[in-house]
Formats: structure tokens, C-alpha cells, sequence
């Protein structure tokens, strides 16, 4: 396969795993808040903290699964993956404390 084939078949991989990961976050944070609320609240914080979370699976797991290989592909510095795992949590975590708030 000629390296175009392989980075257009990547992409079309990385856009896939984008959204099955989004929605399998996203549905199972809104069956949580529905279960714990009893009603679905707007999780728009949320979905950046998912958009990170993929970030940091597919930086340090997914982009050496695949099938463009390259010598520039390396994983996340150790700092940054704890960082952005902190900040999606608190990102994910965002919705499920602001209802007692209000």
C-alpha cells in the first residue's frame, strides 16, 4: 500500500474511533445522570473532557494499533497524559456536581 492509502485509511480509522468513542462516553454519562437525577441534563463540558480522554488513547495506544506507521508517531510525555486525564475528569466530572449547586 502506498503511504497516501495508508494515511487516508488512518484518518477514515480515527474518525471512526472518534465517534464510537464519543458516543459510547457519552451515552454512558447520560444514562448515569439520568439514573442519578432522574432527568438528562447538558453535558457540554463533558464532551470536551471525552474529546480528551480520546485524545490521550489514541496519542499514547491507537496511533501504533494502525496502519500508517511513521518515525514521528510517539506517545504523550508522561506529564501531559497525567495532566489532560486530570483535566478530563474534572471535565466529565463538571455536570455531575453543578445540579447540587443550583
Amino acid at each position: 500500500m502506498s503511504k497516501l492509502a495508508t494515511f487516508i485509511a488512518e484518518m477514515l480509522r480515527l474518525v471512526f474511533l472518534l465517534i464510537l468513542t464519543l458516543f459510547l462516553l457519552g451515552s454512558l454519562e447520560q444514562s448515569i445522570f439520568k439514573m442519578l437525577y432522574g432527568w438528562t441534563g447538558y453535558m457540554y463540558t463533558a464532551v470536551i473532557g471525552n474529546l480528551l480522554v480520546f485524545f490521550v488513547l489514541y496519542r499514547n495506544y491507537w496511533q501504533f494499533k494502525g496502519w500508517y506507521k511513521s518515525e514521528k508517531n510517539q506517545k504523550l510525555k508522561p506529564v501531559w497524559t497525567r495532566s489532560l486525564s486530570a483535566a478530563a475528569l474534572l471535565l466529565i466530572l463538571v455536570p455531575f456536581v453543578v445540579p447540587f449547586w443550583m
